[in-house]
């Protein structure tokens, strides 16, 4: 009985335990809260306030689920419409904005909802000074509302640090911005990488959302530092790997680390192209064009432009080769590194038809490859005499 007795106690006293951690964790997550008052129950309250946090942080897609799922859990939540809306485009010709804002029932709407629901409106006309009376408006009523001072803080520096000094809770978007003013030089006129990983980090640290390290990356690109960068958008993308909005830049980054590795393959294919060419190998040469798009050619002899097919093979039939050289090859990249351009020269000597004499060759030229799913190929070419030469015989 005793034994009974003391077990009954002891799980008492664990229940109440539970019950007052549960109440502090609920009081520490009502300080972090973006709206103060609203008409969702409570669970959808708590879900709301997670897309609001998403979406403030730039993961559209994140928030937009846990804004359905907010409506899901209380159909008169319409708060959670109001991040639909904001989420869909107010283009007049495909833009879903307006017939979602059309949607909302405004009666049911709060204050403070209400600020964002006719900023809202006020973006459908591109209306801007609507938009800004009616932050205005907003902050008159809801001063220590964090949804509508985040609306005032625009793109200004100081005042996303006013936003995180005054909302510590919810700073993660003020820091992510932060972030980027330091690691440009736009806060005391100096470049601060230091400051500004600091700041992604501590945005990090209040939500832990791909966001921020995808800042981080970009921060890591301004720098030139492109394996930090890769490693951090790898991290963004492990988020959800499938239809990511971090994905392509993960590719840029990628390349970037092996840039060199590219620009040696590059120039090799180059090389490998042009002696298929001469080689009439058309079979080495299909291993270096695009099936989607084929390679346009503009010859040294100054002709039209021309798709460059199988049938191009016989074009230079009457041109016999002594020598062919590419040299001097240089290559560029596109900033998303999907294209380059190589620069080079190349010379040598042929003769022409039956006749034995040797015409010296000498031709600038230019290529355009561009990165598929299956490799480098090559779409563009264009060739000019240069220093005296000959370009090859008119056809």
């Amino acid at each position: 009985m005793n034994l009974f007795l003391n077990y009954t106690i002891k799980k008492n006293i664990m229940k109440n335990l539970i019950t007052i951690l549960f109440i502090l964790i609920s009081y520490n997550l009502s300080s972090q809260k973006w709206i103060k008052d609203t008409n969702c129950d409570e669970q959808s309250y708590e879900v709301l306030n997670e897309a609001l946090e998403h979406f403030f942080n730039l993961e559209h897609l994140m928030a937009v689920g846990m804004a359905k799922a907010a409506y899901m859990i209380d159909s008169g939540c319409e708060c959670s419409k109001l991040i639909l809306a904001a989420a869909a485009s107010p283009d007049p010709n495909w833009g879903s904005r307006k017939a979602k804002l059309d949607d909302i029932n405004i009666q049911l709407l709060t204050s403070e909802e209400k600020t964002w629901y006719n900023m809202l409106v006020a973006t459908l006309t591109s209306d801007g000074e609507t938009y800004r009376s009616s932050i205005s408006a907003g902050l008159e009523a809801n001063p220590d509302s964090p949804l509508v001072n985040w609306f005032s803080t625009g793109g200004d520096l100081k005042k996303h640090q006013e936003f995180a000094d005054k909302f510590p809770d919810v700073a993660s978007g003020a820091y992510n911005f932060l972030a980027y003013g330091y690691a440009r030089g736009d806060v005391d006129g100096e470049v601060d990488f230091d400051e500004a990983y600091k700041a992604a980090d501590m945005a990090q640290s209040l939500h832990a959302g791909p966001n921020s390290l995808d800042s981080k990356a970009e921060i890591a690109v301004i720098k030139g530092d492109y394996e930090v960068a890769l490693s951090n958008q790898l991290k963004a993308y492990d988020y959800a790997t499938f239809a990511s909005p971090y994905q392509p830049k993960l590719v840029t980054y990628y390349r970037n680390t092996v840039k060199d590795e590219i620009s040696k393959n590059l120039k090799e294919a180059q090389r490998a192209v042009q002696k298929a060419i001469l080689d009439r190998n058309y079979e080495e040469f299909e291993k270096y064009i695009s099936e989607d798009m084929q390679l346009i050619s503009g010859d040294s002899n100054l002709q039209n432009f021309y798709e460059f097919n199988k049938e191009s093979f016989s074009r230079g039939a009457n041109v016999n080769w002594e020598s062919f050289n590419l040299k001097d090859i240089e290559v560029s990249f596109s900033p998303d590194m999907s294209m380059a351009i190589l620069t080079f020269y190349a010379e040598g000597s042929y003769s022409s038809g039956e006749s034995e004499d040797m015409i010296d060759y000498s031709t600038r030229a230019s290529s355009v490859w561009i990165a598929t799913d299956s490799g480098w190929k090559t779409v563009h070419t264009n060739w000019a005499p240069y220093g005296g030469g000959s370009g090859i015989p008119k056809i």
